[in-house]
This record gives C-alpha cells, sequence and structure tokens, in this order.
C-alpha cells in the first residue's frame, strides 16, 4: 500500500513537469511561423504585382495582411496561438512588400530603360 502511494505520488509530481516540457515555448512558435510564412507567400504573385501594379502593388502588398491557416493552430495554448500570428504575419507582410518593391524596381529600370532607348534613337534620326 505504501508502495502504491508512493508511485502515485511521484507521478503527480512529475507528470505536470512532462507535460510541461512538451508544449512549445514562444520562441518556437516565432520561428515557426516565420518558416511557415517564407514557405506560404506567393513571392512570384507578390513580384507581378509589382511589375504590374508599380507603386499601387506596393502599396496592396503593405496592407493586405494574410492570417495563418487555423489548422496549425487547433490545440495549440492562447499565449502560443497568439505569439505565431503575430510572428506569421509580420514575416509575411515583409515578404510581399519586399518583392513588390523588386518588382516596382524592375519595372521603373525596363521603363527608364526603354524610354532612353527611344529616345536616343529619335535624337540620332533628326
Amino acid at each position: 500500500m505504501k508502495k502504491n502511494l508512493l508511485v502515485i505520488g511521484i507521478a503527480l509530481v512529475f507528470l505536470p513537469l512532462a507535460a510541461r516540457a512538451q508544449m512549445p515555448s514562444s520562441t518556437d512558435a516565432c520561428t515557426q511561423a516565420q518558416l511557415d510564412a517564407q514557405t506560404d507567400v506567393n513571392s512570384t504573385l507578390w513580384f507581378g504585382a509589382g511589375c504590374l501594379l508599380g507603386i499601387w502593388g506596393v502599396g496592396a502588398a503593405y496592407v493586405i495582411e494574410p492570417s495563418p491557416p487555423a489548422s496549425r493552430l487547433v490545440g495549440m495554448p492562447p499565449d502560443y496561438v497568439a505569439m505565431y500570428s503575430d510572428c506569421y504575419k509580420a514575416k509575411a507582410k515583409s515578404i510581399q512588400t519586399s518583392q513588390a518593391i523588386k518588382g516596382c524596381v524592375v519595372d521603373a529600370v525596363f521603363w527608364g530603360a526603354y524610354y532612353i532607348i527611344v529616345y536616343v534613337a529619335l535624337a540620332s534620326s533628326i
């Protein structure tokens, strides 16, 4: 009887510690969210938006804030969900905006070169 009580007592002390050790930490949440955002965001789409829409594409990339899929957050503690969501949104928005800016710059360089070439061709024909 004493042996059973001792085992139950030890289990009651160490089981909560083991369960807590398995809970993801907030740094794990942020790291995982950033990795997921990198794989989820369609960089080509935002680069194209920057090329085709110019500054409007950059503005759209900055304004549109993607949300993480809810299926990734099922069963997680509230602080993990909050940290994951914040880090995911920040990283995804950063990727979107930087790709749209790159597209806008490429578009501006292309059209700048085009106008210079046309100007030189017209100037030399006069």
